[in-house]
C-alpha cells in the first residue's frame, strides 16, 4: 500500500526520504551502500531489479526517522501490510525512494493540547515522558515543528484531540 510522505512540512523541506533510509541503514533493512558509487548528487541503493537514487544533502547529518503517524479509520495498516515508500504522491515528479518493505508493528497514539507548547502523547495507553525522542523518531528535528504540524489536527477536532496509528517499519516500539 501507498504510504505517501511529503517533501516540505510547515514550508521547510522534510527530508523523510533520508531519514527513512538512514533508519533502515541503523538497522540493517537495507544494504549498505558502496560509498564508491556515491554520485556527486546522491546515494544509489540497489533492491533487487530497482535503483533507488536518493539526492542526500551531506551538509546534514540526518537523524534517522523509524515510523509514521496516521489517522486510520478503515484500519487499513497491519502487521505484514506491505509498505511502499513514496514521495510527491500524484503528481508528475511522484517517486518511490525505498526499498517496499512489511508493517513491522502498529500502535495506536493519542495526543492532546495540554498549554503554551505542550502536547500530550500517550501510545498504547502508555503516557510518553520524552517527547522530544519520540517527535525526532518520527523524523522532526525540533520539537516547534512536531508541534507547528501537530497541533492543527488536534484542535480541528472539536474534542481536541487526535487518535491515529504509529506505523512502524523496523522493530523500535515505545
Amino acid at each position: 500500500m501507498i504510504l505517501p510522505f511529503s517533501a516540505k512540512i510547515n514550508g521547510k523541506p522534510s527530508y523523510f526520504p533520508e531519514k527513512i533510509l538512514m533508519g533502515l541503514l541503523v538497522k540493517k533493512l537495507t544494504p549498505e551502500p558502496d560509498f564508491n558509487s556515491i554520485c556527486p548528487r546522491g546515494v544509489i541503493i540497489p533492491k533487487g531489479d530497482i535503483m533507488y537514487n536518493i539526492h542526500f544533502d551531506h551538509t546534514i547529518n540526518h537523524k534517522p526517522k523509524y515510523h509514521t503517524i496516521r489517522e486510520d479509520k478503515n484500519d487499513r495498516w497491519k502487521v505484514g501490510t506491505k509498505i511502499d515508500f513514496f514521495i510527491n504522491v500524484r503528481q508528475k515528479n511522484m517517486y518511490r525512494f525505498a526499498p517496499v518493505l512489511p508493517v513491522v508493528g502498529v500502535q495506536e497514539v493519542f495526543m492532546t493540547y495540554a498549554f503554551n507548547d505542550v502536547i500530550e502523547i500517550s501510545v498504547d495507553e502508555k503516557y510518553i515522558t520524552d517527547v522530544v525522542g519520540f517527535a525526532k523518531n518520527d523524523g522532526f528535528d525540533k520539537w516547534e515543528d512536531f508541534f507547528n504540524f501537530f497541533y492543527p489536527k488536534i484542535m480541528e477536532n472539536p474534542e481536541q484531540f487526535y487518535k491515529a496509528k504509529i506505523i512502524h517499519w523496523t522493530d523500535f516500539k515505545y
